[in-house]
């Protein structure tokens, strides 16, 4: 998961340059697909599979296009959208784990969390630790530890 400081100047290189369009930017602040695999585990032709970056890319041989990954992605990252270089429809949105967008950042403000937490993570830890308090304590280099959840 990439998370974007408040060292951002706001420039939009790093969601011009993503390859899967899965970087939003409400208010100017980039916002990216968490990799949380919910796309994944939802889809019926098992066509979103996770990379040896610990991303998630959409083999396009299996996918239906039925919608189950856009329907139950968490914060809205996955879209089936019209390829008019392909000349079909195609889902975007989902993070390969490219790193293209750290890379370009002129402030270095882009920051692949993923390397100070144990992986894989599920859904519910994806969503404790996009907390600030947690993303601080991650960026001033502590171990981000989730509490365990329970099921009630």
């Amino acid at each position: 998961m990439y998370i974007t400081t408040t060292d951002c100047n706001k420039c939009g290189k790093c969601w011009e340059v993503c390859p899967t369009d899965c970087i939003k930017h409400p208010e100017g602040l980039p916002f990216s697909c968490t990799t949380c695999g919910v796309c994944a585990s939802v889809c019926p032709t098992t066509a979103i599979r996770k990379n040896k970056f610990g991303g998630y890319y959409v083999d396009r041989t299996r996918c239906t296009l039925c919608g189950l990954c856009v329907l139950h992605c968490p914060f809205d990252f996955a879209k089936i959208v019209d390829d008019p270089v392909l000349k079909m429809n195609r889902v975007r949105g989902i993070c390969v784990r490219c790193g293209q967008c750290v890379k370009v950042c002129p402030k270095n403000a882009r920051i692949d969390v993923l390397g100070h937490m144990e992986v894989p993570m599920d859904y519910a830890r994806v969503l404790e630790i996009a907390s600030p308090e947690k993303l601080k304590e991650i960026l001033e280099g502590k171990k981000a530890e989730a509490k365990a959840v329970t099921a009630k």
